[in-house]
């Protein structure tokens, strides 16, 4: 990939990538270190500048979410996660702020899987090919994100 294709890449995705690993990384400075090495480990695999900018992104993507899973095994990341987590409360800050510690007490991949269907709006094929997943099984885990996160948002006061 040449340097004006990945600075054209880099400004389409990064806001958002940075936003989908902030959601499961709690330390900003490891937030900033996975995005920094997802782009380096993009471009050391040197994909075929013809390669389909939507497949580069899921790519992108799948470096991502296995480096955050990688992190999750190290020993440092329950204690960042405990020291720098948002802090359970049952006091509201608002709705914001009700529905990212709702989100932030999903398991990691059903964060993944929200994240990819809501707010990136992969197509089950798509999150299927990031997680490494068939992609008729990413409809149930969907299916089951979604009842678990509504059922978080329901002991906070909100829905029916």
């Amino acid at each position: 990939m040449d340097e004006e294709l990945f600075c054209e890449f880099y400004e389409q995705t990064a806001h958002n990538l940075r936003a989908y690993i902030r959601s499961m990384v709690f330390d900003q400075a490891l937030v900033d270190d996975l995005l920094q090495e997802s782009y380096f480990r993009l471009l050391k695999a040197a994909l075929p500048a013809s390669m389909d900018m939507v497949y580069r992104k899921n790519y992108l993507y799948r470096i991502a979410t296995n480096l955050v899973r990688d992190n999750r095994r190290a020993p440092r990341w329950e204690q960042l996660s405990e020291e720098r987590g948002p802090a359970a409360s049952d006091e509201s800050f608002g709705k914001a702020q009700d529905v990212k510690q709702a989100f932030v007490r999903l398991k990691p991949k059903e964060r993944e899987l929200l994240w990819m269907a809501y707010v990136e709006q992969f197509s089950h094929k798509e999150i299927a090919a990031v997680l490494r997943a068939k992609a008729a099984s990413v409809r149930p885990m969907l299916a089951r994100a979604r009842a678990k996160f509504a059922d978080l948002l329901k002991r906070r006061g909100y829905g029916g």
